[in-house]
């Protein structure tokens, strides 16, 4: 585990308990997690709120670990203001939720942070070509954003292409760069979706809190991270 990338398996800490958030970190650092995935929603552009910034904020304080920050918003200049408060690694928005994205992925830079964009699964890749030469990464989502709770929810099933296509694009530009996957990650589809290109995911409750044993978790999932 110790030869994983520092961006390769991240743990989604909304699936944590989030009545005791400072602990549920500890148990992330104890089983060798090098980044945590944060997702920042405004209850607007999605249907959900689960953590506030706030609470980000103080974790932040509580750990060591980098955040990998996810903005799902229609204010992102304000969330990303807020969001630079943790410190972070790195910070995608959507790209749909943005009317500039070129002036916020600018705002992120110049905050010393590496800058990326996230696509809903029904988004073109093309809508990503003004945009390449200026961002570090993508994240590419297989559910609608916010709908993570939703069991009824379908998984985007073209995903497979979708990632040949990404990395196609990426590369072609400046080769490298990473390639999330978010949302209803499982053991079977990393080492699967890595060989076509993909190069960090986001567990959640179909792999890295499948169990309350974390660290066991996060071993069989770098297990199959390693055999791509």
């Amino acid at each position: 585990m110790d030869n994983l990338p520092l961006f390769s398996l991240e743990p989604s800490v909304i699936c944590c308990d989030l009545c005791d958030l400072g602990h549920e970190v500890k148990k992330w650092e104890k089983a060798g997690a090098k980044a945590l995935h944060i997702d920042v929603l405004d209850g607007a552009f999605a249907p959900s709120l689960p953590v506030g910034l706030d609470t980000f904020i103080q974790l932040f304080e509580r750990t060591g670990l980098p955040f990998d920050v996810h903005i799902m918003s229609l204010q992102n200049r304000w969330f990303i203001e807020q969001c630079l408060r943790m410190h972070p690694a790195r910070i995608c928005f959507q790209l749909e939720g943005e009317p500039d994205p070129a002036a916020r992925i600018e705002q992120i830079r110049e905050a010393g942070v590496i800058p990326g964009l996230a696509l809903a699964p029904t988004t073109p890749l093309d809508d990503l070509v003004p945009y390449l030469d200026m961002i570090d990464f993508i994240l590419l989502m297989r559910i609608k954003p916010g709908y993570a709770g939703h069991a009824d929810e379908s998984v985007q099933l073209d995903l497979d292409q979708r990632i040949r296509d990404a990395r196609h694009m990426l590369d072609t530009g400046k080769p490298g760069r990473d390639i999330i996957i978010d949302g209803r990650v499982t053991f079977d589809d990393v080492s699967r979706l890595r060989k076509l290109g993909a190069t960090v995911f986001v567990g959640g409750s179909r792999s890295l809190f499948s169990s309350d044993d974390y660290s066991a978790n996060y071993e069989k999932m770098s297990k199959y991270y390693s055999e791509a």
